[in-house]
């Protein structure tokens, strides 16, 4: 099951290992450290692209209408990226303002297979944020 999935400590394990190494990387436990209430735990890490930039690993405990878990980054504004779906699942893009300055939000809802294959979609996540295309 999914749900036990995001539960599970090997979950944790997979991602801390594949984001071993990154920069300024922070782990949360949901319940533990006072989080949103579905958030079974998080990952926060500096870019690869800008180590000003923090990208955000979200779990959920309870996923819901087939999201499982979110992925997203609040960027500098430069064009060229666009609302999309993935075998990961659906990115999102939103123009935002943060203090007078043009931002963007960029989200990967993970799916299923998102979260089953975790790591790929890092990947595919942080491809999408360097290339401002899909890899």
């Amino acid at each position: 099951m999914i749900k036990a999935a995001v539960k599970s400590l090997d979950l944790v394990d997979r991602i801390q290992n594949f984001l071993k190494g990154r920069k300024n990387l922070m782990f949360y436990d949901g319940k533990r450290d006072g989080l949103e209430e579905n958030i079974a735990f998080k990952y926060f890490y500096s870019s690869p692209k800008n180590a000003l930039d923090f990208i955000n690993i979200d779990i959920f405990e309870n996923p819901s209408d087939n999201i499982y878990g979110v992925i997203n980054i609040i960027m500098d504004y430069d064009g060229g990226y666009e609302r999309r779906s993935s075998d990961y699942g659906e990115i999102k893009v939103e123009k935002i303002e943060i203090r007078g300055v043009d931002k963007i939000k960029v989200e990967l809802l993970l799916n299923k297979y998102g979260v089953s294959n975790i790591e790929s979609a890092i990947e595919y996540f942080e491809g999408y944020i360097f290339n401002k295309t899909l890899i």
